[in-house]
């Protein structure tokens, strides 16, 4: 699928232009040269606007910031009661390699929960997360790799919390989606290296790629973002893991399970209730834990048997409309709808909660 001139969509855009299509409306590229940032929708009737993927014409750079900042917005997120991961924040002036109170905060943490995950405060789609952290030494390597990534600097550690990963999909300020989101990984099995564990992954079907433009749910990975990951440990890709060894690639996806229809609905409206106090109109809430609390209960503030690990402006709407198990959810016609403001779309809201 592509633009007026021929030139390729990805395939969120592609998405979200199949979708406007069936609504009837109008899209357009923006300028003379194609970007795959930018598109125009125009509804029968209603004024032009303008979208960046999954951003809406509503979302302000504020709420855009805020919510990229995990340890303030998380902050944010509690003190109105949601549930959120318990968290420190290291950087140049807090280092734990170097800065005698880091270094006894660092320990205490990893003495308190005996797993952490340390991740650039600033990150996105995993990339720069560090899990199974157990230790000083790891610990470090995982600050330097974390810190390296992140733009000011900054790390946010966090206990690792048993259980599945799951993302809400928040349209115009409505849950209307949710999926199991499993992590791919290298899992050593004492012959093979690195590379060919990795190149084991990637001849999944289902892994698109730009050169392969199909509507597939899941990409193929970067070599410079697993090469990165396995530095972060000390390793290479000709490394050999041993047996049940893992390295979690946290930056893309194994299997994506609709699970619309059985998370809590105390947690969907969670979902709504984090989005709106950042000011994220269209977003994906990650949510952690354990099955039981995600699917059999709803939120418990103070607790942490599941949490909310973060707002996500960029939402991956993808993940719901192209599962691999489930379901697939018209998510992308809500966020269409939303944008131009069809009969029956929520207004917009992407105003931040003071």
């Amino acid at each position: 699928m592509a633009d007026s001139a021929g030139r390729p969509w990805s395939r969120t855009n592609q998405l979200t232009l199949a979708a406007a299509e069936r609504l009837g409306v109008e899209v357009r590229g923006l300028g003379s040269e194609h970007s795959d940032f930018f598109m125009v929708l125009r509804a029968p009737g209603r004024p032009e606007v303008l979208i960046s993927k999954t951003r809406s014409p509503f979302l302000t750079q504020v709420a855009q910031t805020l919510s990229n900042n995990k340890f303030l917005s998380r902050e944010r997120l509690a003190s109105r009661g949601v549930p959120v991961v318990p968290q420190r924040l290291f950087d140049e002036g807090w280092d734990p390699r170097s800065v005698d109170g880091a270094r006894a905060a660092a320990k205490e943490w990893l003495e308190a929960h005996g797993e952490l995950v340390l991740k650039p405060n600033g990150g996105n789609r995993g990339v720069g997360v560090v899990s199974g952290v157990r230790d000083r030494s790891g610990f470090e390597a995982a600050y330097a790799f974390a810190r390296a990534l992140d733009r000011d600097e900054e790390v946010v550690a966090e206990p690792y919390l048993p259980g599945v990963n799951v993302r809400v999909a928040v349209v115009g300020g409505r849950a209307l989606a949710a999926a199991i989101v499993q992590r791919p990984a290298l899992i050593g099995d004492g012959a093979r290296d690195c590379a060919a564990l990795l190149a084991e992954l990637d001849a999944d079907p289902r892994r698109a790629t730009w050169e392969r433009r199909e509507l597939l749910p899941l990409d193929r990975f970067d070599p410079e973002m697993v090469a990165e990951r396995l530095a972060a440990s000390g390793r290479v890709a000709e490394d050999v893991l041993a047996p049940g060894e893992r390295v979690e690639l946290s930056f893309e996806e194994a299997e994506v399970v609709d699970c619309t229809d059985t998370l809590h609905p105390g947690w969907r409206r969670c979902a709504e209730q984090a989005a709106a106090a950042l000011g994220v109109d269209v977003g994906g809430v990650d949510l952690r834990g354990l099955p039981e609390a995600l699917f059999e209960a709803g939120p418990v503030p103070g607790a942490h048997a599941a949490c909310v690990l973060e707002v996500n402006v960029l939402p991956a709407l993808h993940l719901h409309a192209l599962p691999t198990r489930g379901q697939p959810r018209p998510v992308f016609e809500a966020f269409v709808r939303y944008c131009v403001q069809l009969p029956g779309a929520p207004a917009p809201c992407a105003s931040i909660e003071l």
